[in-house]
């Protein structure tokens, strides 16, 4: 009989970005890109986490700390290397790290065959989180154009009333690392929805896509076809918003995939949940 590996739980660093992306892409998360890797790194080392068993990386979980509310993602262990519990450790691992900063809530995305664990962790069901995938016919709309660095505080603030918390991290990388993927919305001088994107996985990941008026939800998401004709959309959405899930499933060109659960574990669990976002930023981070 082997001796069972000795199993570590440390920090993440810019070494082990490839790996992280390599596991998400065998797991079949197209859209979790290096780049989406390095941004959780840049936005909170400490809260990026790597197993390793025997010496060798076999797992990656991170743990996105906003103001009063928290979120856990890309929690994935090597197949082979399952049997030793890994995903437990990484999984307390980040839940240590989120509770450590008092946060009021903390949410995640669980896969359907995870939610017992995470109902025995305190988790419970909100709603689901749906997937979808797909071409869509571009239209340019002439209300709607790329973001300007100027955009980006009034963003930001409009953001945090509508998303619950401080995202703007996120916002503001995205905005900078891929400004032809970044649309706003402007009516009366003032803006009135975003949409935002990133690549990943011979895909466009598409989030947050916000629309304070319901009717700007569309042609935002048409504009950004129109500008990327050939590219596949991917789409995260809650099914709580019943609108945004209404306009997806009847749209030609997109397929429903297989959903997940949003989870809570804390008295609320509104992150995200408002009306006018039509897409979650990603199931890794809200």
């Amino acid at each position: 009989m082997s001796p069972i590996p000795a199993v570590t739980i440390r920090e993440m660093n810019p070494g082990d970005i490839e790996f992280a992306a390599a596991l998400a892409r065998a797991e079949g998360w197209s859209s979790e890109s290096p780049d989406a890797f390095a941004a959780f790194l840049e936005s909170d080392a400490a809260g990026c986490f790597i197993a390793e068993a025997g010496g060798e990386r076999a797992g990656v979980c991170v743990a996105a700390a906003y103001g009063r509310n928290g979120f856990i993602g890309e929690l994935i262990v090597s197949p082979r290397l399952r049997i030793l519990g890994l995903g437990r450790q990484l999984f307390e691992k980040a839940l240590g790290r989120l509770d450590a900063a008092g946060l009021e809530n903390i949410l995640l995305d669980g896969d359907l065959n995870a939610v017992p664990f995470y109902e025995a962790q305190g988790f419970r069901k909100i709603c689901r989180s749906l997937r979808f995938r797909g071409r869509i016919a571009g239209k340019k709309h002439d209300h709607i154009r790329r973001l300007d660095p100027e955009d980006l505080e009034p963003l930001c603030a409009l953001d945090r009333e509508l998303f619950g918390d401080d995202r703007g991290f996120f916002l503001r990388r995205r905005a900078g690392r891929f400004p032809d993927l970044s649309l706003v919305s402007e009516r009366g001088g003032r803006l009135s929805g975003w949409i935002m994107a990133r690549p990943g996985g011979g895909l466009l990941a598409i989030g947050p896509w916000a629309a304070l008026e319901p009717e700007d939800a569309g042609p935002l998401l048409e504009h950004l076809a129109s500008e990327h004709k050939d590219e596949i959309f991917r789409v995260g959405v809650l099914e709580a918003n019943a609108a945004a899930a209404r306009r997806l499933r009847s749209w030609p060109g997109f397929e429903e995939g297989v959903f997940s659960w949003r989870m809570v574990r804390g008295p609320s669990g509104r992150l995200g949940d408002h009306p006018a976002l039509y897409a979650i930023g990603s199931a890794a981070k809200g």
